[in-house]
């Protein structure tokens, strides 16, 4: 059964491009992982077992059903690298959602990487609730990713400076 969307909001400010992206909420594994959390090889995983510390192949813009998990030491795209929830009981409006999953994610990339996300290399992604998922899922993550599709990207991105 497929679960409810999340969007994507590609970019580093307001400009963001938005992207839908559907999870399949407990269908899927979250990937093969050591006794540390860290995945331990390439695998398919649903975007809401997407954890801090995780990299990912390239995201897709429009509607997908699951990420590609890979061990950070090997070429990946984006890292996600802090995640928040957001509060309240009724969904605040998709623009609302954008703001301050922006808000915080650009915060946290200066603090990740080095540099702000506007003076980056790197460009910063955010994976945010929808209306359906915060309503029928009760979904209120932000998760903030820093990398580049097809960015051959291999460690972490933590103090890159660049």
């Amino acid at each position: 059964m497929t679960g409810p969307g999340r969007t994507r909001a590609a970019g580093c400010l307001a400009a963001a491009v938005a992207a839908t992206a559907l999870g399949l909420a407990g269908c899927a594994s979250d990937g093969p992982r050591n006794s540390a959390g860290q995945v331990t090889e390439s695998s398919p995983a649903d975007a809401f077992s997407l954890r801090v510390g995780d990299c990912t192949g390239p995201l897709t813009t429009g509607t997908i059903e699951q990420v590609v998990l890979v061990p950070c030491a090997e070429p990946h795209s984006w890292e996600a690298f802090a995640a928040t929830e957001l509060t309240g009981d009724d969904f605040p409006g998709a623009g609302s959602v954008q703001d301050q999953a922006e808000e915080f994610c650009n915060a946290r990339f200066k603090d990740f990487v080095g540099v702000s996300a506007g003076k980056s290399d790197y460009d910063l992604t955010v994976l945010q609730p929808t209306r359906q998922t915060w309503t029928s899922a009760g979904d209120r993550t932000v998760t903030c990713l820093a990398g580049k599709d097809g960015g051959d990207i291999e460690g972490s991105l933590k103090g890159a400076g660049k």
